[in-house]
């Protein structure tokens, strides 16, 4: 099983060359600034949306920031609604980054050598890494590209069947660097088509490997299944109201590692507790499925003394 710690990307690590600017007019958005604002005005600052909620007139609270305490009363910060420029780096896949024909990020995270993107909606992913200070045209130091279409199951499936695209990607073994360039780039093969990205985390890879080996500890026997959010209400006539709402996944496996490993693996349920993380049970990919990003939970059994078996569960984000 692999879990991926995340950095905390800033906005101060998204640099030159990424194509959503940070205030995107294209999508709506307009900055704050200070002044007279009316119940309902919504503005970009920081990041995030926030709204009105009471009518700003006169000095000296139409100088505060939305961040500001003293505007408590006047500003809301809108929770599920980052900026377009920052909407991969919250906690929900549902709030994606949007741009027509693709999209670019360009970012100097510290210290990483794992990559998870989820909600991708792109026919092509391009993914470079550069030393910091590369000049142009500079050759990558590390570099991975793939469709992501997905093979089709059987004869019958390539031939007659839709095939799918993936809307996800882990990757690890990026070189480990104080600061390096990572270029992510998502590509449509329509120009006018929207390409997304719902959430990016950037971090270590921490892996619960069997005992003595260098293979994933993850037993058979791992389910995953689907966890609806949406509105289902029966009438007293055998009629029902049914709106479709997002869908996460729930994930529960059983792990056996190295005893050595046991604090460590406990010490990092400890850390990871009510932060979601991109979690996948085996990088196999016939167990791809077993992957979301989501809220992990678990115990640390001593089962002998050479190994222990940890149970994981993971609540998927929406």
């Amino acid at each position: 099983m692999n879990i991926l710690l995340p950095i905390t990307i800033t906005e101060a690590m998204i640099a030159a060359g990424t194509t959503i600017p940070a205030v995107d007019a294209g999508m709506g958005e307009v900055t704050w600034v200070a002044g007279d604002y009316s119940l309902g005005a919504r503005r970009t600052y920081k990041g995030w949306t926030w709204q009105c909620t009471k009518a700003i007139a006169g000095a000296p609270v139409n100088a505060y920031t939305p961040d500001d305490p003293r505007a408590s009363q006047h500003w809301e910060k809108d929770e599920n609604s980052p900026t377009n420029r920052m909407a991969p780096f919250d906690e929900y896949v549902f709030t994606a980054a949007k741009q027509r024909g693709g999209l670019k990020y360009v970012l100097t995270p510290p210290f990483f050598n794992g990559v998870a993107m989820y909600g991708v909606e792109a026919d092509q992913t391009d993914i470079k890494v550069y030393e910091p200070g590369a000049a142009p045209g500079a050759p990558p130091i590390h570099s991975h590209g793939q469709t992501m279409w997905e093979q089709a199951f059987g004869e019958w499936e390539y031939l007659f069947g839709n095939l799918d695209k993936t809307n996800k990607y882990t990757g690890s073994g990026y070189p480990i660097r104080p600061v390096s360039s990572l270029e992510i780039t998502l590509s449509r093969s329509d120009p006018q088509a929207m390409a997304e990205l719902g959430y990016l985390s950037i971090g270590q890879w921490q892996q619960l490997l069997a005992p003595l080996s260098d293979k994933g500890g993850t037993e058979f026997g791992a389910e995953v299944s689907p966890k609806r959010y949406g509105l289902w209400k029966a009438n007293g006539d055998g009629t029902y109201l049914r709106q479709k709402g997002r869908v996460a996944k729930l994930i529960t496996a059983s792990v056996l590692i190295n005893a050595k490993d046991a604090p460590r693996v406990s010490r990092l349920l400890e850390k990871i507790i009510d932060i979601p993380v991109a979690v996948e049970a085996s990088d196999l990919p016939q167990y791809g499925h077993i992957s979301t990003v989501g809220f992990v939970t678990g115990t640390v059994r001593a089962e002998r003394a050479t190994y222990a078996r940890v149970n994981i569960k993971v609540e998927g984000n929406v």
